[in-house]
């Protein structure tokens, strides 16, 4: 449902009472060109909030009627800038939203926002790290792969790793990488055991099936 405005109200009593602008600048004092403004609700083009209320009270003056209920209706639908002139209220309620998010309390609550953030995701991360198995990567022999009876099982993992190739132990070098041979005895499919346990006690296993083929 649209809302009559200050300007459609004020034209209305003029035209009602058989005044053209002209004739009403005359009897008022009014320039004529304030008054088709504040009839087109153009209030940024009078010269301020107040004048624009004492031109109100010059028409219901003239046309005699109460101008207190059009002053509340410019409160509802207008307010005062900083400068004076009247600006439509929705527009002065965007422009303080936007201030009041750059005010200082904001700028400490999005920071201190960021540093929980920034304490949570390392917290996260570390706990992450604490629970994943350590890194292990088997070279070879690749999975399927056909092979001899002799064996070269090759990977890398983390340093402090303990590892195990069919539950053997076998040395990590300084750069994490191993190599143990492994001997099948009998010719068809074999499977593979890879281990590797850090000093968490976290495991991580890898199978090798491979076929042996004298």
């Amino acid at each position: 449902m649209r809302t009559t405005t200050i300007g459609q109200i004020l034209r209305e009593y003029r035209e009602y009472s058989k005044y053209s602008l002209f004739k009403l600048a005359e009897k008022t004092k009014i320039r004529e060109k304030y008054l088709q403004a504040l009839e087109s609700n153009d209030f940024e083009a009078l010269p301020s909030a107040t004048y624009a209320r004492g031109y109100i009270r010059a028409y219901a003056d003239l046309f005699g009627f109460d101008h207190q209920p059009l002053l509340a209706i410019l409160r509802r639908d207008y307010s005062e800038s900083a400068r004076g002139q009247l600006v439509p209220a929705e527009f002065i309620a965007k422009k303080l939203k936007r201030r009041y998010w750059w005010m200082p309390l904001n700028f400490v609550v999005l920071g201190l926002g960021a540093i929980f953030l920034t304490l949570l995701l390392y917290v996260a991360v570390q706990w992450y790290n604490l629970q994943k198995p350590p890194y292990l990567a088997v070279i070879s022999p690749g999975e399927d792969e056909t092979v001899a009876a002799q064996v070269v099982i090759k990977g890398q993992t983390v340093l402090d790793a303990l590892v195990l190739v069919n539950a053997k132990s076998v040395s990590v070098d300084a750069q994490g990488n191993f190599s143990e041979q492994v001997f099948l005895t009998r010719e068809g499919l074999h499977t593979i055991t890879i281990e590797a346990t850090d000093r968490r006690g976290k495991k991580a296993v890898v199978q090798r099936t491979v076929k042996v083929d004298f």
